[in-house]
């Protein structure tokens, strides 16, 4: 067997003298499917992508765009069957990492974990500070008080680092409570829409694929398939999940399941509410408030109180899950002596990742200092351009991990894959996704408003990311193989 799949010398997260962890393992057993499913859609925020995007995405791509999201789910379903038949494979919280290495080798495998980390770090700083400016916005509102959003995300990042170094599933709970507010909030609105019917009537001509042929479509695409990022934080979880064999591939199908039916139902609805005659003057004035204005209209002004304030919690939420998602990477790094093997440790007590937690929480806190000091617009700057990295760092990493479960299933036919699982589903998803990473990519300055040299400035942590992790791979070949993955046949 090639080195790049040799056994992890701590596979096995019990020591051999009975249930005691072993040292700086993570806690086994900790997560199930539901809690699985809520980190997943607590990152993909579903009342802010609805409340804070939506409008901007009718305004830029028109009446089409809950067929955007039907697509896009469409999409990760496909890419999700060889997705999960790695994660039957391999369980490892690097995830991207793990399974990259065992298909295209370490060097590739190293790229892609520091790369994965930056994707995810830079979209934590957008997403604090997005937390920061509402949670602003919502004091002054409710309070009267006018506080900075610097300081506003310097608290959420603080007590969400506080959160993520407790047990893996107390930060779970949290992540359910808000989830399931955020989610009500938003079918209350759908169910008033339905109930009053509409501004017009309903009509289902957004799905009809005659008007999927515009030039909007690739403007469409980079908002839709956005939303799905952080599907694949089932498998970060994977030696926390208890049987993740099983788990992991039903909370990855559940999570995408729930995530296009909540986003293509709740935009209907938004598009429905509006009425297809008057969505261009409603756009015209304020984007951003067609939600809240919609709302407003069909429920009343309380409960677009109570929205605004859930989309305070619902930035939280996001942050809290990709924190996680970013220690557990930095922790895998620790571990497989990428960085220095520190990063691999975990508190006895709580079995969650301790010097990674500390220094990426530092990290993050100092990124927000950092631009919290200059005159950049926090909404229409900061926060899109930390979370483009995100979106085209991920989709590159599910690229390759499509290629990566080619090769791996296709030199491993023990596990009773299907033709379709090993190489049809992921090959397919391989030219999926690449045609959207191009779409996304040549409509970037829609996104971040710069030009060529500005966006190549904002994906540059990326590709050094990616070159720093691959460099140093290619100076451990000669030292034993790294703790990969745990295979699990």
């Amino acid at each position: 067997m090639s080195t790049e799949t040799t056994p992890s010398r701590t596979a096995d997260p019990l020591t051999a003298t009975g249930d005691r962890p072993a040292p700086n393992t993570l806690r086994p057993n900790a997560v199930g499917v539901g809690e699985l499913v809520f980190f997943v859609l607590s990152c993909a925020a579903p009342l802010t992508g609805m409340a804070g995007m939506v409008g901007l995405v009718f305004l830029l791509a028109g009446p089409i765009v809950p067929a955007g999201y039907l697509i896009a789910g469409a999409v990760y379903a496909v890419f999700a069957v060889g997705f999960t038949a790695m994660s039957r494979h391999l369980r490892n919280s690097g995830a991207f990492y793990a399974y990259v290495t065992a298909g295209l080798g370490r060097v590739a495998g190293a790229g892609s974990a520091v790369m994965a980390y930056v994707a995810y770090a830079v979209g934590e700083v957008g997403f604090a500070a997005a937390a920061g400016v509402f949670a602003s916005l919502a004091m002054t509102e409710v309070a009267g008080l006018d506080v900075p959003w610097q300081v506003s995300a310097l608290v959420v990042a603080v007590v969400v680092s506080v959160l993520s170094y407790l047990k893996v599933n107390i930060g779970a709970r949290v992540l359910g409570v808000l989830l399931v507010a955020e989610i009500g909030i938003l079918f209350v609105m759908a169910v008033a829409v339905l109930v009053q019917g509409g501004y017009e009537g309903f009509s289902f001509d957004s799905f009809n694929p005659v008007n999927l042929a515009t030039p909007s479509v690739g403007v469409l695409f980079v908002f839709t398939f956005i939303m799905f990022i952080g599907f694949e934080q089932t498998a970060v979880y994977s030696e926390e999940a208890r049987d993740p064999k099983r788990t992991v591939p039903r909370a990855t199908y559940l999570s995408i399941a729930l995530l296009a039916g909540i986003f293509t139902f709740i935009s209907w609805t938004v598009l429905m509410a509006a009425g297809p005659s008057r969505l261009e003057s409603l756009l015209a004035d304020d984007p951003s408030s067609l939600m809240f204005n919609l709302n407003t209209e069909y429920v009343g002004e309380a409960v677009t109180g109570v929205m605004q304030l859930l989309i305070v919690t619902s930035f939280v939420a996001g942050v809290l899950a990709v924190h996680n998602a970013s220690t557990r990477y930095l922790y895998s790094l620790g571990r497989e002596r990428l960085i220095p093997a520190a990063f691999g440790r975990t508190d006895p007590r709580t079995r969650t990742p301790s010097v990674a937690g500390v220094v990426h929480a530092a990290a993050i806190v100092v990124a927000l200092v950092g631009f919290g000091l200059t005159s950049l617009d926090p909404y229409t700057q900061i926060i899109v351009w930390t979370n483009t990295p995100t979106l085209v760092g991920v989709m590159a990493l599910e690229i390759l991990t499509s290629v990566a479960v080619i090769r791996y299933l296709g030199r491993n036919r023990g596990g009773g894959e299907t033709l379709w699982q090993r190489l049809v589903a992921p090959g397919l998803a391989t030219v999926l996704l690449g045609a959207v990473l191009v779409l996304v990519i040549s409509q970037m300055q829609l996104l971040t408003g710069l030009g060529a040299l500005g966006n190549a400035i904002v994906l540059a942590p990326l590709v050094l990311g990616f070159v720093i992790g691959a460099l140093r791979a290619g100076r451990m070949r000669q030292t034993p193989a790294p703790t990969t993955a745990e295979l699990t046949h």
